[in-house]
């Protein structure tokens, strides 16, 4: 990658949108392909992949702790 980050388009995924992950172990890389037919690609190092796993469980956490009866 050549960039930080390279951003062309934005994307919204509610909890229906198949998410599919495409592994890159020549580069320790991972894309992750959401929707169908009008796919996003989101391309994450393993670095990266490793961050937005553990931001998101982070997120996870703070979701069910603000809403219990909602828990996920």
């Amino acid at each position: 990658m050549y960039e930080q980050l390279k951003v062309g388009t934005w994307a919204c995924v509610d909890d229906q949108c198949p998410i599919r992950p495409v592994v890159h172990p020549e580069d320790s890389a991972v894309t992750l392909v959401f929707g169908d037919h009008n796919d996003f690609e989101l391309l994450l190092s393993a670095t990266a992949l490793q961050n937005l796993l553990q931001q998101g469980t982070d997120a996870l956490n703070r979701l069910a702790s603000d809403h219990p009866r909602n828990s996920l």
